[in-house]
């Protein structure tokens, strides 16, 4: 038993002796140092009075814009260039700045930054289970200036703060980003051919797409096709602000800035200022765009319509008498032709109605298409909601569009003006359909 005793003495003894030393940088300790940074940051967001400016771009894509103002008492109120009402009306959140392994900022009650992330796309689009693929929980990562920058905890979406003056405050508060938003999709839905030149004479085709919040330079490339340079961007006080510059020619663009005297954006480009003009006709054809410029063509609910030749308005009356005489009792409303040029796919969805529900049936497809812009379309075996209807689909679907070869064009709309994408049969000249372009 002795023996014992003095062999766990000398065990402890040993394991007290191995025990290694903390070790400490500056003279503190890393729970001291987390906790500086933390008090350091907290006094940096509460300290300034005008708030901040803040630019949130997620994995998921796009981006957004937010101001947010910080106080003491853990409040946070804010605006964001979510929607119409979140850029006019301020909304309050609480907000915590917290010692994890690094300082973290969490929005911890919910907020317009939580839209985004809301797992229901029902909320604000998105996929099911991640939204937009965004955060509310921050790790700073460096502080330049009057900028922070921070990385998403989960998602690593990239939050860029920078200090607002008073003036941007005032204007913040005076629906500022409001009227900058509305200023700028008036102008994209009135103007749909912007351009700029810049070191050559070729036309850079500027697609701003403010439903998605990314902006497409698109150019020749010489070879019969296009090149282009995509971002997210997110609206400013001034105009778009974007996640990454954009280089043509080995020139860098980071923002567009709205002039309200000439109506028209603008940047600056090595010291000069670089006008975004409008152009009566586009600059390239449909099947070049389609897929980068317009991402669908959207044939409405109707009868008859500028562009439809007189087979489709015969083939679809006779879909729509079969869907409802189905056995099912159902409508058939708009269809929208989706464009993917990156996998060559196009997804048909046709809402259709029983009574007051709306349902989506998709018929899908890939395709091919020559240089030239003609398409030849094959079908994949329908699911879901349009496995019930393939038979009455069948004049549209599997008796022209799975059969026949395309061309795409652009249709101006005599009563309107308004610029349509129509498709248009090689075999059946009289099977032509129109949609609005998005």
């Amino acid at each position: 038993m002795k023996k014992i005793l003095i062999y766990t003495l000398l065990s402890l003894a040993l394991f007290t002796g191995c025990k290694k030393e903390e070790v400490l940088i500056d003279g503190e300790r890393p729970e001291e140092r987390t906790t500086a940074a933390v008090n350091k940051y907290t006094n940096e967001l509460t300290g300034s009075t005008n708030g901040w400016k803040a630019f949130l771009y997620p994995e998921g894509g796009a981006g957004y814009s937010f101001y947010f103002n910080f106080t003491k008492d853990n409040k946070v109120s804010m605006y964001a260039d979510l929607d119409v009402d979140p850029a006019r009306e301020s909304m309050e959140s609480t907000f915590r700045v917290k010692a994890l392994q690094n300082p973290t900022l969490s929005f911890d009650t919910y907020s317009y930054l939580h839209i985004l992330a809301d797992p229901d796309p029902s909320t604000f689009g998105g996929v099911a289970g991640w939204g937009s693929f965004s955060d509310f929980e921050f790790t700073f990562d460096k502080q330049v200036g009057d900028s922070i920058m921070l990385t998403g905890k989960l998602l690593k979406s990239k939050l860029v703060l920078v200090k607002a003056t008073l003036a941007e405050k005032n204007l913040y508060n005076a629906e500022g980003l409001l009227n900058s938003i509305l200023t700028s999709v008036d102008y994209v839905d009135n103007n749909n051919n912007l351009y700029f030149t810049l070191v050559d004479a070729i036309k850079v085709q500027t697609s701003i797409n403010y439903n998605q919040k990314v902006i497409t330079l698109i150019w020749d490339d010489g070879s019969g096709g296009v090149s282009t340079a995509s971002t997210g961007f997110a609206f400013t006080l001034t105009g778009i602000r974007f996640k990454e510059a954009l280089i043509y020619k080995g020139k860098s663009i980071k923002e567009l800035t709205w002039d309200p005297v000439k109506n028209l954006f603008f940047t600056t480009v090595d010291g000069a200022r670089l006008e975004v003009l409008s152009s009566p006709t586009s600059l390239y054809p449909l099947h070049l765009l389609i897929g980068i410029q317009y991402s669908a063509i959207v044939v409405p609910n109707a009868t008859n319509y500028p562009g439809w030749g007189t087979e489709f308005v015969t083939r679809r009356a006779a879909a729509a008498a079969g869907t409802l005489a189905s056995g099912y009792n159902l409508r058939l409303d708009r269809m929208v032709f989706n464009f993917n040029t990156i996998n060559n796919t196009m997804l048909l969805s046709a809402d259709i109605y029983q009574g007051a529900n709306r349902f989506v049936a998709d018929f899908s497809y890939t395709f091919t298409k020559t240089t030239a812009g003609l398409y030849k379309f094959t079908g994949i075996a329908p699911t879901g909601n349009a496995s019930l209807i393939v038979t009455q689909m069948a004049p549209l679907t599997t008796q022209r569009i799975n059969a026949d070869t395309f061309t795409l064009s652009y249709f101006t709309n005599p009563t309107t003006g308004e610029i349509l994408g129509q498709f248009r049969s090689v075999q059946n000249p009289n099977f032509t359909f129109s949609g609005s372009l998005f």
